[in-house]
C-alpha cells in the first residue's frame, strides 16, 4: 500500500478538516479511479472506523483497510489516518425502480417511481403500504 503525508500544523484541525484534506488528495491520485475510504483511526479522540470491539486502536483499523482493497494511506499531522481503495473495479448498481415514501399522515410506502405520476403522493396501483414487518424489510 502506497503511503502519503498531509503536514497541518495550525491548532484548528479536526477530523473533518483532516478527512477533507485526505479525500482531495485521494481524488488526485492517479492510482485511483474512484476512491472510496475503506477505514481510518483518529488518533487524538481515540477512536477508528470500522469499530471493531476488543481490536487494538492502533492497527486494526489499517489491517481492516488493507484486507478490504486499500491502496492509499494517508497520514494527516500525525492524528488522523485514512485508508482508501478504488471502487471503480466494482460493477455499477442501475438505479433502483423502488422509492419509499410517506403519505401526508405519515404513513409509508414502497413505490415502483415510473408508475408515479407525483413522486411525494403514493397511489394504490404503484404503491405497497409498510407495517412495522415488512418496513423491516426495505
Amino acid at each position: 500500500m502506497r503511503q502519503a503525508h498531509i503536514e497541518y500544523s495550525a491548532s484548528d484541525l479536526d477530523y473533518s478538516k483532516a478527512a477533507k484534506f485526505a479525500a482531495n488528495l485521494a481524488r488526485k491520485d492517479v492510482g485511483l479511479g474512484e476512491p472510496v475510504l475503506v477505514a481510518w483511526y483518529d488518533r487524538r479522540a481515540a477512536r477508528m472506523s470500522p469499530v471493531i470491539e476488543g481490536a487494538d486502536l492502533r492497527t486494526r483499523w489499517r489491517d481492516y483497510g488493507v484486507s478490504h482493497g486499500g491502496r492509499l494511506e494517508i497520514d494527516v499531522a500525525g492524528d488522523y489516518e485514512f485508508v482508501y481503495a478504488d471502487s471503480s473495479e466494482f460493477d455499477h448498481y442501475e438505479e433502483c425502480p423502488y422509492i419509499n415514501i410517506r403519505d401526508a399522515q405519515g404513513s409509508e410506502y414502497i413505490c415502483h417511481a415510473r408508475l408515479l405520476k407525483d413522486r411525494h403522493t403514493p397511489t394504490n396501483d404503484a404503491c405497497v403500504a409498510l407495517d412495522e414487518w415488512t418496513s423491516k424489510l426495505t
